[in-house]
Order: C-alpha cells, then sequence, then structure tokens
C-alpha cells in the first residue's frame, strides 16, 4: 500500500466521503465495476463503521495483551432528598476567612440549606447576598459574628437509591439518566438546570470484571516475577475514588490524565488487594466533595455560547454539568520480565538550512526522527527495542530498563529525500502519511512468559516556523539564527519554507454530554473545514485534548492546529502541582506525533507576564510542554506578543533555555473585535439595543502587502449568531418559537444568569440588534410561530454572514496572514457564534453540523486562495494568498433587481505573482450603481481550467434597503446521480438575493445563500453518509430576502 494511504488499523477512521459509493456497490453485488484500490478502501471502511465509537478512543497503554471494559455499566445514586428540617441562625457565619468549600446562587435561606443538605460534606449553608456558601464539620466548629449572614443548618432525611443498569461507558451520567429515561433531553428547554438529580450526591459506577486463573496467578507473581495487570482509565471527569474488590486503588481528579493502577502492586502492598478467579467487582464513585482544582472542560457549566447550569464545583466555584468515565477502561497484561508501551512520541526534525522558498521534492536535505519510547516496567528488563519507519529506515537496540513508570528510551531514524514526500497543508499538497513501527523483545536469558510488544503511530514530514521577523532579509536570518528573542515585525507561519496564509475558525467542544460523542460527526467537522476553504483550526483552550479522530481528520486532510493548553482562567487556571505536570506531559506525548499540530501554546487569553500570577505559564506550563516537545515552535498565550528568551528567533521552537515574555511590545496577534449580539435580556446580560455599523459597503484603502511588511495574526474576531429554524426548534416547545421566547423577559440579567424561566434568554446571545441592522425592526421579536421564527432566524444567519464576511474582506485589503474566526462550531442550539451548527446527531440536527450562511460565503469568495472585493468608492483589489502564481481573469458586473439586466463594470487579465499578500488594485467607476436598485457581482477565472475560482456577491447597501420583487423561489428535488449527490433546481420569477435552502436530512448543497437570476439554477444536494432521499424531499424548502419583505 502507497506510503501516504493508511493501513489497517482498525481503531482509524478515514475516507468518510466514500460511504455512498461503497454501500451502493456492496449492496448491488458491483464489486467488479470498482478498482481493487476503491473495493479494498471500502472493505476498510466498513470494517472500521463496525466498531461502533473506535475513532474516540485513545492509543493505548501496549502490553502483552488488553482487555477493554467498554460497554455496559451498572451505575447507582445515593440521593438524599429534602431536608426534614432546617436551624437558621441570623447573623452567623463559620470560619469567615475560609470559602473555599464551594457556593451556589439561593434566592432564599431555606434554598440555601435545601442545597446543602443535597452536598457531601456540606454540614451548614451561609445564605448571603443571594448565594450559598458551603461550610465543612471543620468549618462549623469555628463560628464568626457577621451582621446580615444566615447560617443553615439542614437536618438530612434517609435517602433513596437510583439504579441504572444499562449506563454506557465511555459516557457520561446525564446522558445514562436520559437513555434511561429519567429525564428528558437535557438540552431542551431548561432541562439542564434541573441538576438535582445528577450533580449531587454519590455516583457509583460498577462493572464485573472477570478474570481468569492465569490472570489471578500472574498479579499474584508480581513480586517474584514482575508480571502485573494495569488497570487503565483513559479518561475520567470529575473527582472519582476507584474502588477494586473494596481495596481503594486510587483517586481520579483531573479530566485530562490518563490514570493507571497496577494490580500487582495493590495486591502486594499490605493488606493488599484480594482477586478471585471469575467476577471481581469495579467501582468507580463520583463525589463532588472530592476536589479536582478545575481540571476539567472549562466550558462545562456555561460559557458565553454554552448553557450555564447552577451547580458548581466546591474548590474553584467553577461551574459543572455532567461526570462520568468519558473514555475508555481497559486491563493491560504483562508478562514476567517484559515491560509495557506507555507512549511514542516521534519528534521529527529538518537538518537543513533555515527555508525561505519551498523545500523540493528529492532535494531538500534529512529529517531527524528521534522516537521516544515511554515505557512501565514492573521489574527490571532487558531486551531489543526494534524502531521502523514505513520509508525504510530502521534500528534494533539492546536497552536496560530499570523498574518504574515512564521509563525513556530514544532511538534515531532519518528520512532522507528520496525516501519521502512532504506533507502540506489543505491547497498546497498532499498529506502523506507514514508509519512508524515500535516493538520490545525481552531477552530469553533470565526472563519468565515475557514476549515482546509492538504497536505504531502515523507522522508526516514537514517543517513548521513560527515567523515574526522579516525573513526576506538574509541579515535579518543571520541575526536571528543566534537569537532567542522573536520579532515584532508580524506573525505568519511557513511550512516547508512556503509563506501561508492561515484562515480557519476556532474549534470548540462538540458536546456537554459526551456520552453523546460521535466519531463521524468529529471527522465530518473537520471535512468541512476543508470544504469551507480553511487550512487552520484553533483547538481552544476552555474545552477539550480532542479525540483522536479529530486530530488523524486534520493530518489526513492538511488542517493545520494551533494549539491550546486547556488553561482559561475562570477558576481553570494552572498550579505548578504533580497532577497538572503529568496532565501535560501525557497529553503532549499522546498527540506529538500528529503533523497537523502546527504550534502549542500556554492558554486562552491569559497575557503571560513574568512575576506576575500569569507568570506560570512560562515557567509551568510551557516548560514542560518544551521538555516534552522540542520539534514544534511554542507561542506563550492565544493572543501573545512573544519571547524574549527561550526560542530559537527563527521559528519560535525551543531552544533549551528559560522561557521569558516581554513586559511590553508591539501588537502582531490579535482578538476581536466581537459583534456581540444584544436587545433583549440575557444571561449573557446584553440587554440594551447595542445598535453597530453595517460595514456596507466596506471601506478598502491601498496599502502595501506581502511578508515583507509589517503585518497581523487575527486569531479571534467573530459575530453572534442562533442557528436555522430546524436545528433550534427542535430543542424549544412550539409556544417559545420566537426569538423572545414568547413570553415577558426574564430581569436581573447577569453573566450566567436570569430572574426568570424564558428559555430565549437562557440561549446565550439574542438578535435583535443583528437582526435590525441588516433587515429593520419588522421581524415582530414577541411574536411566536413557525412561520415568524423561520424568518427571524433567516435574517439573524444571514445578518451573522454578512457582518463577518464584510470584516473579512477588509483584513484581506490589509497586510493579515492570519484570519482565524470565532468561532467554528456550536456546543448546542443556541446564540453561539459559529458559522456550523451543533453536531450530534439528535433531532433537528446533522451530523457534524449543517453549514449556516457564513460557511457558505467562506466556500465561495471569503476564503478562496484568490479572492476579489470592493469598497463603495469602487475600488476593488484581487489578492494572491496562495503559493502560486496566478494567472485568469477578472469580471465584475452590476445586476438589477427589477429588470435582471447585467451590466459590465470591469473586465481584466490577471498574472500575479506568488502569495500570500499580492494584491492587485483596480479602480472602478460605481458612480451609476444604485444600492437598492443593483448589486455588484464579481468573478475570478482560472486560465488553467477556464473555472471560476470566486463568485462574489457584493452589496452596497442592507438588504432591508433593497428594492427587491417577491422571487416567488421554488425548489425541486431530483434523482440520486451517480456520485450520490442529488441536484436541486432553484426557480424564481425575478432577481433574488442569497437564497437559501435547508432540509433536515444529513448534508449539505454545493452552494448556498446565492443570488439566483430568473432563469434559474441548479445545485447538487452532498449527503452526510447515506442519502435519505425521502427525508430530503419532505423537507426541503427555500428562502430568500424577498419572502420576507
Amino acid at each position: 500500500m502507497p506510503p501516504h494511504l493508511p493501513t489497517n488499523r482498525a481503531h482509524k477512521v478515514y475516507f468518510l466521503s466514500m460511504k455512498q459509493q461503497c454501500l451502493r456497490c456492496l449492496s448491488t453485488y458491483q464489486m467488479s465495476v470498482m478498482t481493487a484500490h476503491t473495493a479494498a478502501l471500502c472493505l476498510l471502511m466498513m470494517s472500521v463503521a463496525a466498531v461502533h465509537g473506535a475513532g474516540l478512543r485513545d492509543d493505548p497503554i501496549t502490553g502483552d495483551s488488553a482487555t477493554y471494559l467498554d460497554g455496559t455499566w451498572i451505575a447507582r445514586h445515593e440521593m438524599q432528598g429534602p431536608p426534614k428540617s432546617c436551624q437558621f441562625k441570623e447573623n452567623t457565619d463559620y470560619n469567615n476567612a475560609e470559602t473555599d468549600h464551594g457556593n451556589a446562587p439561593a434566592s432564599s435561606k431555606e434554598e440555601c440549606c435545601t442545597l446543602c443538605s443535597q452536598r457531601s460534606g456540606c454540614v451548614a449553608g451561609v445564605f448571603f447576598q443571594n448565594m450559598c456558601w458551603f461550610k465543612s464539620a471543620a468549618d462549623v466548629a469555628q463560628p464568626d459574628s457577621s451582621p446580615g449572614r444566615v447560617a443553615c443548618t439542614p437536618e438530612r432525611a434517609p435517602g433513596q437509591t437510583l439504579v441504572l443498569p444499562a449506563a454506557t461507558v465511555p459516557g457520561d451520567v446525564v446522558t445514562d439518566l436520559e437513555t434511561a429515561g429519567h429525564i428528558g433531553d437535557p438540552l431542551y428547554e431548561l432541562n439542564f438546570k434541573n441538576a438535582t438529580l445528577w450533580a449531587y450526591g454519590v455516583w457509583n459506577y460498577t462493572k464485573s470484571v472477570s478474570l481468569t486463573e492465569e490472570d489471578v496467578n500472574r498479579v499474584k507473581a508480581y513480586s517474584e516475577t514482575g508480571s502485573d495487570m494495569l488497570l487503565v482509565f483513559d479518561g475520567i471527569k470529575m473527582g472519582a475514588n476507584i474502588y477494586l474488590n473494596g481495596k481503594l486503588l486510587g483517586t481520579a481528579n483531573d479530566q485530562f490524565l490518563r490514570y493507571h493502577f497496577s494490580l500487582g502492586q495493590a495486591m502486594a502492598a499490605e493488606n493488599g488487594l484480594l482477586l478471585d478467579v471469575g467476577d471481581n467487582s469495579l467501582v468507580v464513585s463520583f463525589d463532588e466533595s472530592i476536589d479536582t482544582g478545575g481540571r476539567f472542560m472549562a466550558c462545562t457549566g456555561g460559557w458565553d455560547w454554552a448553557p450555564y447550569t447552577t451547580t458548581f464545583e466546591a474548590s474553584t466555584g467553577s461551574a459543572t454539568f455532567t461526570r462520568g468515565i468519558w473514555k475508555s477502561v481497559y486491563l493491560v497484561t504483562i508478562n514476567g520480565g517484559g515491560a509495557a508501551i506507555e507512549h511514542v512520541v516521534p519528534q521529527i526534525f529538518y537538518t537543513g538550512e533555515y527555508p525561505t522558498e519551498a523545500l523540493q521534492p528529492q532535494k531538500h536535505s534529512d529529517f531527524k526522527v528521534d522516537v521516544i519510547v515511554k515505557f512501565y516496567v514492573p521489574q527490571a528488563s532487558e531486551g531489543t527495542l526494534s524502531v521502523k519507519g514505513e520509508w525504510g529506515a530502521s534500528v534494533k537496540k539492546q536497552i536496560s530498563l530499570p523498574a518504574g513508570s515512564a521509563v525513556s528510551q530514544t532511538v534515531t531514524l532519518t528520512a532522507t529525500a528520496e525516501n519521502i514526500s512532504l506533507w502540506w497543508p489543505a491547497g498546497l499538497g498532499k498529506q502523506p502519511l507514514y508509519t512508524i513501527s515500535v516493538s520490545y523483545a525481552p531477552s530469553s536469558t533470565g526472563q519468565r512468559n515475557a514476549v515482546p510488544v509492538a504497536t505504531e503511530r502515523r507522522v508526516g514530514f514537514r517543517y513548521v516556523a513560527l515567523v515574526t521577523g522579516n525573513d526576506t532579509d538574509p541579515e535579518y536570518v543571520k541575526k536571528a539564527a543566534t537569537s532567542q528573542t522573536t520579532g515584532s515585525m508580524g506573525m505568519f507561519f511557513r511550512v516547508n519554507g512556503v509563506p501561508i496564509f492561515n484562515r480557519g475558525a476556532n474549534m470548540i467542544p462538540m458536546e456537554e454530554l459526551e456520552g453523546r460523542f460521535n466519531v463521524e460527526a468529529y471527522a465530518r467537522l473537520v471535512q468541512s473545514a476543508v470544504d469551507g476553504n480553511m487550512n487552520m483550526l484553533r483547538v481552544w483552550g476552555g474545552g477539550i485534548f480532542l479525540p483522536n479522530v479529530w486530530y488523524d481528520e486534520c493530518d489526513r486532510l492538511g488542517i493545520m492546529v494551533y494549539h491550546d493548553m486547556q488553561y482559561a482562567q475562570q477558576g481553570h487556571s494552572p498550579k505548578n502541582t504533580p497532577t497538572q505536570d503529568a496532565e501535560l506531559r501525557h497529553q503532549v506525548r499522546r498527540l506529538s506525533h500528529h503533523p497537523s499540530i502546527a504550534i502549542w501554546d500556554g492558554c486562552n487569553e491569559c497575557r503571560v507576564k513574568m512575576g506576575t500570577p500569569t507568570g506560570i505559564y512560562a515557567t509551568f506550563v510551557m516548560t514542560v510542554v518544551a521538555e516534552e516537545d522540542k520539534s514544534r515552535p511554542l507561542w506563550p498565550s492565544c493572543p501573545a506578543i512573544g519571547w524574549v528568551t527561550g526560542v530559537h528567533a527563527l521559528d519560535a521552537t525551543p531552544a533549551g533555555a528559560t522561557l521569558t515574555t516581554p513586559d511590553n511590545g508591539e501588537t502582531i496577534e490579535t482578538h476581536g473585535p466581537y459583534q456581540h449580539g444584544g436587545g433583549f435580556p440575557s444571561v449573557n446580560g446584553a440587554n440594551g439595543p447595542a445598535p453597530f455599523s453595517s460595514n456596507i459597503p466596506i471601506t478598502v484603502t491601498k496599502v502595501n502587502t506581502g511578508i515583507a511588511y509589517k503585518n497581523v495574526f487575527a486569531s479571534e474576531f467573530g459575530c453572534s449568531v442562533m442557528s436555522s429554524f430546524e436545528s433550534m426548534s427542535a430543542t424549544l416547545n412550539p409556544d417559545h418559537w420566537s426569538v423572545h421566547g414568547g413570553m415577558p423577559a426574564d430581569g436581573n440579567c447577569t453573566k450566567g444568569h436570569c430572574d426568570g424561566n424564558n428559555p430565549m434568554a437562557e440561549r446565550n446571545y439574542p438578535c435583535d440588534n443583528i437582526i435590525e441592522v441588516y433587515f429593520g425592526t419588522d421581524d415582530k421579536f414577541d411574536t411566536v410561530g413557525e412561520a415568524i421564527f423561520k424568518q427571524q432566524l433567516y435574517h439573524c444567519v444571514l445578518g451573522q454572514a454578512l457582518e463577518i464576511k464584510n470584516n473579512i474582506e477588509t483584513r484581506r485589503s490589509k497586510n493579515e496572514f492570519g484570519i482565524i474566526v470565532w468561532q467554528f462550531n456550536e456546543i448546542w442550539p443556541t446564540g453561539g457564534w459559529g458559522s456550523i451548527e451543533y453536531g450530534t446527531p439528535r433531532p433537528g440536527q446533522v451530523i457534524g453540523g449543517r453549514w449556516k450562511p457564513l460557511h457558505h460565503f467562506y466556500q465561495q469568495s471569503i476564503f478562496t486562495d484568490v479572492t476579489v472585493a470592493c469598497g463603495g468608492d469602487g475600488l476593488c483589489y484581487v489578492k494572491n494568498d496562495i503559493a502560486k502564481p496566478f494567472s485568469g481573469s477578472v469580471l465584475i458586473k452590476a445586476v438589477a433587481f427589477a429588470t435582471a439586466q447585467v451590466t459590465d463594470i470591469h473586465i481584466e487579465s490577471l498574472s500575479l505573482s506568488s502569495g500570500p499578500g499580492v494584491t492587485h488594485w483596480i479602480q472602478t467607476n460605481f458612480s451609476g450603481v444604485s444600492g437598492a436598485d443593483q448589486v455588484i457581482v464579481a468573478f475570478i477565472t482560472s486560465a488553467l481550467d477556464n473555472k471560476v475560482v470566486c463568485e462574489n456577491v457584493i452589496p452596497l447597501t442592507e438588504p432591508k434597503n433593497m428594492k427587491l420583487l417577491k422571487s416567488d423561489a421554488k425548489v425541486s428535488v431530483g434523482k440520486e446521480n451517480a456520485d450520490g449527490s442529488v441536484d436541486v433546481h432553484i426557480d424564481v420569477e425575478h432577481v433574488a438575493m442569497y437564497v437559501t435552502v435547508t432540509t433536515l436530512a444529513a448534508g449539505r448543497f454545493s452552494s448556498n445563500c446565492i443570488l439566483v437570476m430568473p432563469q434559474g439554477t441548479t445545485v447538487q444536494f452532498l449527503p452526510f453518509g447515506t442519502l435519505d432521499l425521502s427525508q430530503l424531499r419532505s423537507s426541503i424548502r427555500v428562502e430568500d430576502v424577498s419572502v420576507y419583505m
């Protein structure tokens, strides 16, 4: 099999786009019409699909054998009912100086008493200023006189036990409760606030583990022979104690850390573990009193785009939601004298001179591949470590391993230009991947029953540099080659010597509920990024380290990853503890083989400054990362202004010295601005009208562009937005189908809380101001119903698309080499920021996420390699932002709304040198164009194949001012085509603006939110997975601006 194709590793997910063809051919016995290559891929894909959720598994610890304990567990909840009674002491507090046991909002002293009764470890609550502070027994022993405070001591009633006989691992307790029918959809209406059942008390997840006599004897022989068995938890969210046969093995308190327990050590200890042949009881006991120090997903329980809950971690006050064993659990056996492989960490270094031109195939310098292998060794072991690269290099090394965990050995391979092909970002080339195979064979002398263990990782060969100075100047390159201080001229990336214009978005978690994680949804989301002309996604620091499938797809499709460590303040700041040290090392070791990861940074929006609390990101967080991965650029935070010491100035890779940051400096990376929704009271506090400029038409000013000039990298900016009617309505009662919820507004709305029960107040951001700016004041925000809700949401999503389109067109007229929009996806149907809707396959949703209009705009014009845009005064630009020369033409037209007459304004041949940052300016004359009566349309056509590579509809006024005739738009669905697509024809009577087709069927349209002329047009529906033609036909609908005028 060629090196760029995947091997038959069943836990990888590839070629999802071929599913339709594969199923058709296999089901109709048409294998003969398929090439052998395609048939093999289809069989591979179907074998992968048979492993439900396999792409969510981490690469495991590899021993002699492994047994996964995923699947059905039994969950038990010890529920505490309302207190029998409450004793209140006025003007009393307990241990007033210490308030680290948590708190929660409470409207009365009675509610405070009830909240305390539900929390383990809480002996009394103290009610003050609508908050309840939880106090332990030690606190209660230290009473204080505190005017205005009320001590609330509950007398607890007997508890009850709830049993879920079919809980699921991996998963979470809230999803298990919904599956069992004890609660409704947690995201429906305000269900996510009804937390009493899942948030308090003790949840015990139990699994019967069957062990053979050989298993038990292996563990018993630990002290004598070094044989062992590891119990591994790849991920546990929220604090939990782990018991086996009643013996406490340990405590988990970090969602991002893999825990493993030696059963041999546990049995050998005093009063040690006892194991039975047959069934053994494994219990994971969740207790909210266990302090995690905020080491869980920061957006759990609320962010300005996520549902705000009413539960909080005691120690940090951070909002919480669900908990559970969110990753796999398995047993790993190790025979006597052997070892298990914990991690394989390939680090790839380019050995040539710093390149400022594209590395040429077969002609570039070698790559050095340091393969770091981390072992778990029960007793000292000797043997042969073998490492082989798929490109032909291999090494065998005799090694001696001392007993311990994370025992390290390094083997170095060489990859020559003749034997490899380079990995390139999307749009610049292919993404060949190569397998590194690692095995350890204990020597026969003195070893008992030891057998070889083997695993593998996939890598790609590329050299990534973060450029902050003018590296087109040889003198700068010479000086920077020996410097550790990054520059202040700008910020962009080079890959294999090629400068990159990065365009993309910020990735947030797909879900609040880990039990809903879906392999295909993660893979589809990455495909949508590529299809939308993106080449970079940022993993935002308030979420999670994502599942393997997401990184695998980024590797396969050429998406560069800007990766935060998972720190985002608000109770989730770092502390230099052994647990957090282990977390960082584990995650970097786990992920560093992925060629898609271009850069590590410390945190989201923490502005690292030495000698202040944020200095820890340099002195601890990124220092640990630098120790673990010397092959990639490091950055203090997102955004940041650079380093003073600790990195190589040319590429920002670790230099081995102390990491320090400057106090001040030039702004080379930006966050913002953000256009927040306003005009209606919401949990984000945006109550006022919040008017803003539409930026239609944009203002364009000639500037010097190119990497030799000062430049900026914009890693966040955005505009809030809701989703389609299909997505939003599925989580709302029809009585609330309105952007104002069809009921009185809530009161006292502050960050994360409103007094009232209006479900739209809880959908994060309102959209009144965005609708009004672009469409006027006729949307009847208080009116309820399907028709008006569709109108409101169409205007909302189109308003966001226009705001971001104008923002990006303005940015591309300047000298910016990173345009990373906030944000990419949605975590639930809400007033969020994404261009992709909530992507979990639930009612109303599309797997991987339905495209909003903005995402279609990315595809059509604003993220194309070569783009065109115009200002209101007729000054236009054509921008080549790809590292290839471009030849073709540009055509600028005006289309009359009333008559459909098309008038050519400008046509010109183009010959642009290689980008990025190559700008061609055009002065046209728009004096005879009325924005109310006409719209500008600009096309760029490639001379290579005579195809349109950019089509930009450029309004000169807001849609509310356009004099459009009713289009009477209609849509018809054809038959399935041979490639799995379906033709969809759109008919209109008059010129129709921003024609948008929507369906419940899983898929997207080849083009959408478009200008349609009276002769109509045909687009294709491209299914995500298996086509449901019946659903497509029954649910398809069409909208345009004129429908709602």
